[in-house]
Formats: C-alpha cells, structure tokens, sequence
C-alpha cells in the first residue's frame, strides 16, 4: 500500500513561504534600514501600526504550538479545551486596560527592569534569568513542532508486515533533525538581520497563512465526513463534546474553574509580563494603539483557538473507527494533525503544502521575536545592569545581532532536550506556569502592594521558583503512578492488522505527595502567584515593610481606580495604602514645569548643541528635581532612565534636558 506523499507543488509552495520569510528580514535588514541601531532592531523604532502589530501579538504564542497541540488534546481529552479562548481574551483585556499602559509610561527596554527600581538588583537578575531560560526552552519546543509535523506527513514509513511505524524514516530520505537545522539557521538568519520590523511583518503573513491552511483543512474534512451533522454525532458518541466538567478537584485535568482562573493567569503571564510581548507595545506609535491592537488580538486568538477545537473534533470523527495512534501509524499524539492532512488533503495538491508552511512560519517567526526580546534582555539586564557597562545606540544594536545569532545556534541544540518531553502542548504550559509564574508574581507584588519591599521580592520569587520546580519534576518522575485520564480510542473498523499493546498495571508503591504532583498544569500560575504573594509579604512584614512615603507612587498601580472606582470614598482610600498619589502628581506637574523653564535657559539660539554660560548646574539641577519626602532605596528620581534606547548618558545636565525634549527619543 502507498503512503502519501507530498507533491513538487507542496514544495514549491512550502520553499517560496520560508523564503518570503527570509525575503522580509534582508528587505529591512539591509534596504530599509535607516541606522544600524538598537531602537531600530529591538522596538522598530516605535512606529509600527495597530494592525500588524495585532496581528503579531496573536501569533506569537498561538502559532505551531496550538495548530498542533490543540487538536490533539481535544482528540484525547474532549472540548473542554474551548474555554481557553474566553481565558485568552480576558487576559488580552486586562493588559489593554491595567498593564500595558504602566509599562509605555515607564519606557523601560527591558520589563525586568522595573524590579530593580521596585526592589533591587538580585530580583531583577531572577526575573531576567528565569525568562532566559524559559524562552530557550520553549524556543526549542516551537522548533521541534513543525519538524515533527514534516516528519509525519511526508513519511508514514508504515510496514503491514512488521506492523509498526518509523517516524525518522521519510518517503523522501529527510530526517526530522535535518528539518530542525534547516527552519533554525533560516530562523536565526532573518531575525539577526531584519530587527523587530522583519519579525512583525513576517507575523503578517504566518497569520494569513495559518487562516488559509485551518480553513483548508476544516472545510475538505467537513466534506469527507459529510458536514456538521454526522461529524458532532461521532464525536458526541466519542464523548468529545464536553462543556460542563465543573469539578472543585484541582487534580481534574480541565474544568471550568481551572480554565477560566487558571487559564486566564496563565494567558496573563505572557500578555502582561512576558518582554517578548512588552517589546511588541513598545513597537506602536500611540498607547491608544497598542490598545487597539490587544483588543483586535483579543478577538483574533479567540477564533484560533475555536477553529483548532474544531479540528480536533474533525479528527476524532475520521478516525473514531481506527485510531492511528493505537495502531502505530503515527509515534505521537501530535502527529495526527499532520497524518490526517496527508490522508484528507494529499490528492489536493498544494494543500499539504500551505498547512506545512503555515506551521513552519509559525514557528519562524514565534522563535525570532523570542531571540529578539532574549537579546534586549541579556543586553540590558546583564551586560548593562549587572556588569554596569555603557553602550552606545548604534554598538547595542550590532551586538543585539551577534546574540541573535548566538542563541538560535542554541535553540537548535536544546531541540534534542525537547524531543524527550513528551506532548508538546502540555509541555509548553507547564513551562508558562514554571517559570513565568513567578515573574508574573513579582510584577503583582510591586505593582499593587505598596508593603512590600526587596527581601519580601526576592524570597518570594525563590520560594515560588521551588515549589513550582518542586511540583514540575513530581509530576514527571511520578507520571507512571498517576491516573490515565484520557477518553477510549476505537479500533474496530481497522482494515489492516496490527499489534495492540497493553499496558500491566504498575506496581510501583504509590508515592505519599501523589496527589500534589497531580494537580492540572492549569493550576501552575495562580499557585505560583500565589506563593510569591503569600511568602513576600510575610518577609516584608518581618524585614520592616516600606512606609507609604518610601515607595514611588510612579511604580505602583492604584487598585482603587482598577476596581473599586464606584465605592465610597473610604474604601478606595482603604486600597490606596496611605499612599499619596494626588500630591505626587502635584509634585509630578511643578517638576515638569521647573525642568521646561531650565531648558528655555539653558538652550543658546546661536549653537543649537552648545549650552549658554547661563546653564544650570548639577546642584540647581538637584534642587529641582528633590523629592517632598525622603529618599529610600526602593524609590526612583524622576528624571528619564539611561537604559532606555535612544537616550545616551550625559555628563552635562543641559544636554539631558535637551534629550529629553527630543521628539526622536520618544516611542
């Protein structure tokens, strides 16, 4: 029996698309360049527009991962997966509204960088190191994703003697390694060269994309199955359709609950607090659009994930008779996507190829966004914030290639690592609840707890780290002893012979923590944010928490006009904390006005960049800009920060004032 095989027009179509990729990045790498400098290649110089940015924003972390995890757990675990959709607008929401405009008011290049103002340097350097790692790894499961699907469709490599399948043997002689080499070195080429603007634009086009290819294959499966009707029965037989699962068991894989708290805190930890998306705002001329932007990915990611339900649905139907993975057709549960496109759409030539090529530039462009933030954090965070060196605008930016270039050769090395993770959905949020837990604990603990202070961030964040940790490799060791959940898969209708395995119940004594190791990976971020709350606050009570005049108001987030905006005058003034946020903006407003008066002085109509003998000093310089109350570690002076893009260090006080009325200087 032949196995199907992708056609010289799937080719075609697949080359020309991972080309047009690489086309992007050398058009504004090379040709619509204006200046080799690290506000061009890390925020696009801040002049992106709504529309592609949204687009950007949404398949970013919606890309191979979903088109390939989500249908498969819906195939193995029934629809409850759905209400992730719900989970990711509120969180998309939330940001618009809360989040987002607090990180454009600070215009810090790295987000982390608000934890060292907040609290100091070692929770920055947590922050920054926990992201690192985090994104190297995900970085490799996005990369692992589409050679994974190529190495499904173009091979089955099905032997009916032997009865079993060889995943690593394709019809045309590729290996799944290969695959990963090739869409790594593209990847790392086109986002060293083309910058932020590359990267964006290319989301543009993965966007269409990967609209065309889900629509491409719910439409020729709704055809095969014969419409919506027989398609829903057999998977309502199936015992797929499931909407209502509203157990307070938090070892239950999915439930309402766990979606909507668990999934929203989830979503939240990548919108909010994740730099690659912090960097995407930044992008965007006007505050006004990168709220736009959020609500139109709010709406966009929705209908990704409700059109991936879908077709997990569509593969339950079409295979509910002869499940592929019972009978070793495909080797992993992620494959089905790619076994049934190869099995429904290969007589369509040229389909094939659009559903690999939306994968693989998904995973293109979700990998360069992730070396690009990774390269402004590494930047500013380390070299810059730990090591304490000065960069010019122009030296960042060409190093910020050579790190671009530097971390894709280790993705492609930690792809092996990934292979070894099993499901690649489950895998990827976890790691979001790992790691990004913590940091988006951190955030909450600065932003809305004037108390807390830098002990309170620092242990906070490790004892969230640990216990995150702690439960993670549980859950991994301890997996054999842990309840298979998964729905029946049938067999009966196969028309080929095949040897079926069976698992012996395992005898290994049950492990007493068992229970804590099976909570849903859905739980992950709340426990972690949770923790990180609970232990900070505690130690900042223990280590003298900050009175309401040792923190700057600047860095907070006032709850009173987030949530309790209706309620008496009391109670809002009960949420505030003491913290006076009517006479800093008082004090904000008379600064602003003495800084102005002092550039008007200083600046010499006749030598636009020379300063007049009348230039204020550094001391009348300090007189304006000295707080009401008394200086404390955790508070910040007003003046713009040195580390953003744009702005270089000045010994002379004139000349800052002078930066800070530049135009250019502001995104």
């Amino acid at each position: 029996m032949a196995s199907p095989k992708l056609s010289a027009v799937d080719y075609v179509i697949l080359v020309v698309l991972l080309l047009a990729s690489a086309v992007i990045g050398a058009i504004f790498g090379f040709v619509k360049s204006k200046k080799s400098s690290a506000k061009e290649f890390l925020l696009a110089d801040g002049g992106m527009g709504v529309i592609p940015t949204a687009l950007s924003i949404m398949v970013s972390f919606l890309s191979a991962i979903t088109l390939l995890g989500t249908p498969s757990e819906v195939y193995l675990f029934g629809t409850m997966y759905c209400y992730q959709a719900i989970s990711w607008t509120i969180a998309s929401t939330i940001t618009a509204l809360v989040f987002m405009p607090k990180f454009r008011e600070m215009n810090y290049t790295s987000a982390y960088e608000y934890l060292e103002k907040r609290f100091d340097r070692r929770v920055r350097m947590c922050a920054s190191i926990a992201f690192s790692i985090f994104m190297l790894i995900y970085m490799a499961i996005v990369l692992y994703a589409p050679a994974l699907a190529l190495s499904a469709s173009k091979s089955i490599g099905f032997n009916f003697e032997k009865n079993i399948a060889n995943p690593f043997h394709t019809a045309t002689g590729l290996n799944i390694w290969l695959s990963v080499v090739s869409i790594g070195v593209i990847c790392t080429f086109y986002s060293s060269v083309g910058g932020m603007k590359a990267v964006i634009w290319t989301d543009v086009l993965q966007a269409l994309v990967i609209l065309v290819g889900l629509l491409a294959a719910i439409i020729q499966g709704l055809i095969v199955l014969g419409g919506f009707g027989p398609t829903f029965s057999k998977a309502w037989k199936g015992g797929r359709i499931e909407f209502n699962s509203i157990s307070p068991d938090p070892r239950t894989r999915h439930t309402i609950w766990s979606l909507l708290i668990g999934g929203s805190m989830n979503s939240l930890s990548t919108y909010g607090f994740n730099q690659t998306q912090v960097q995407r705002y930044m992008c965007v001329r006007t505050t006004r659009g990168a709220k736009q932007a959020l609500f139109i990915n709010a709406a966009g990611a929705a209908i990704v994930i409700i059109l991936s339900t879908f077709i997990g649905i569509i593969l339950f139907a079409y295979f509910a008779d002869c499940d592929p993975l019972t009978t070793k057709q495909v080797s992993d549960v992620d494959q089905i996507f790619p076994f049934f496109v190869m099995q429904v759409l290969s007589d369509k030539q040229g389909l094939p190829g659009v559903f690999l090529a939306c994968i693989f530039s998904g995973s293109l462009s979700t990998i360069s966004s992730g070396l690009n933030s990774l390269a402004a954090v590494i930047i500013e965070d380390v070299y810059k914030g730990l090591m304490g060196k000065k960069l010019t605008d122009q030296r960042q930016g060409f190093i910020s290639k050579i790190f671009s270039v530097v971390l894709g050769a280790v993705v492609i090395l930690l792809t092996y690592v990934v292979s070894y993770l099993g499901s690649i959905l489950n895998a990827a949020l976890s790691l979001f609840g790992v790691l990004s837990g913590p940091i988006m604990g951190v955030f909450f603990l600065g932003f809305f707890f004037p108390q807390a202070n830098r002990h309170g961030g620092f242990y906070g964040f490790l004892a969230s780290l640990f216990l995150q940790l702690w439960i993670f490799l549980g859950a991994q060791v301890t997996r054999s002893q842990m309840k298979d959940v998964r729905l029946p898969l049938y067999t009966n209708n196969c028309s080929f012979p095949f040897n079926s395995t069976t698992v012996a119940p395992s005898t290994i004594k049950r492990d007493p923590l068992i229970d804590l190791y099976s909570v849903s990976y859905m739980w992950y971020t709340p426990i972690a944010v949770a923790t990180v709350l609970v232990v900070g606050l505690i130690v900042s009570y223990l280590t003298h928490p900050l009175k309401p005049h040792e923190t700057n108001p600047k860095l907070l987030i006032r709850v009173d006009n987030i949530c309790c905006c209706c309620l008496p005058k009391r109670i809002r003034d009960y949420f505030r904390c003491g913290v006076d946020y009517e006479n800093q903006f008082e004090e904000k407003n008379v600064l602003d006005d003495d800084i102005e008066m002092l550039a008007h002085e200083t600046y010499d109509k006749d030598a636009k960049h020379s300063v007049s003998s009348k230039a204020a000093s550094p001391v009348q310089l300090d007189k304006h800009t000295k707080m009401k109350h008394k200086s404390h570690s955790n508070v910040v002076a007003p003046t713009s920060s040195t580390s953003k893009i744009g702005v270089e260090a000045h010994e002379n006080p004139a000349a800052i004032l002078a930066d800070q009325e530049s135009p250019s200087d502001q995104l």
